[in-house]
């Protein structure tokens, strides 16, 4: 009962909700053993490094998307997050602020009074809703262009989450045992393939880290052929492990995007960014 999550996926296991639930769990120890992990696992890998995937794990990969990211596919969906961006710009400023570099860094945040994780999108369509607009649809389309617009004026600032009352703890603890509790037909979890497994192959594409997973999202995919968000990742996953999948911005996915994104601290913001 006294397993921690790093003893866990070193061993190659996973641990139910239940008893993950009936500890009393340290973000901050546990976010450290998480990057020790990685260290420990491949030493040769800078912590900074790991906002850019699984191509961290092959050097052609990496070349390759190097050569992606000097003319990358989303361009067109930041200019367009833009545009939508200054047509309710009234509405969106009276939420967020004028300084559109300062707003992806303060997601995802744990709300005290609501008593749920709030992220980045989620708070663009409230905000849109509140004042009488329609919302986005979720995943893709204008909601990941937006979100897109914000991420690439956020670059190179630290992503920062805070756990700083209980609310804001459980909904870590939350989020941990997702991504610890197997699931679906094939009895996987996320930690089995983005932790334990992480660089190795699955169907030929190497498996991506956990450890700075947040931080370059929305992601133009070459297999979406657009834009998407963390969200609809999440939703892919799952059907990709014959599981249910949560429905986007779900407390479920709420709360994972804010466990990893936690465990991501002190690295850099360095979305969108382009995946496979």
């Amino acid at each position: 009962m006294k397993k921690t999550l790093l003893i866990a996926l070193t061993l190659g296991v996973t641990v139910g909700a239940a008893s993950t639930s009936a500890l009393a769990v340290d973000p901050e120890m546990d976010r450290q053993q998480i990057v020790d992990y990685f260290k420990a696992k491949n030493p040769k890998i800078a912590p900074e490094e790991y906002i850019n995937g699984a191509y961290i794990y092959s050097a052609d990969k990496f070349a390759q998307w190097e050569a992606a990211e000097e003319f990358p596919p989303y361009l067109d969906a930041i200019d367009a997050g833009e545009a939508a961006w200054n047509k309710d710009k009234a509405v969106f400023e009276k939420c967020f602020g004028s300084d559109v570099s300062k707003i992806r860094v303060k997601y995802p945040y744990f709300d005290d009074k609501a008593n749920k994780v709030v992220t980045l999108e989620g708070a663009i369509n409230k905000c849109r809703t509140d004042a009488g607009l329609k919302p986005y649809k979720w995943q893709k389309g204008t909601i990941a262009q937006v979100s897109a617009y914000l991420a690439y004026n956020a670059r190179g600032q630290k992503i920062n989450v805070k756990i700083d009352s209980e609310g804001a703890r459980k909904a870590y603890e939350a989020g941990r045992a997702i991504y610890i509790e197997p699931r679906g037909q094939l009895g996987l979890s996320c930690a089995k393939c983005h932790t334990y497994n992480a660089g190795r192959k699955a169907r030929s594409n190497l498996l991506s880290p956990m450890l700075g997973h947040t931080s370059g999202f929305p992601v133009f995919r070459a297999k979406w052929q657009n834009l998407g968000t963390l969200h609809r990742r999440y939703v892919g996953c799952n059907k990709n492990m014959r599981a249910k999948p949560y429905k986007p911005q779900s407390p479920e996915y709420s709360n994972l995007e804010f466990f990893e994104a936690y465990t991501s601290n002190g690295l850099e913001i360095n979305g969108p960014s382009y995946r496979e």
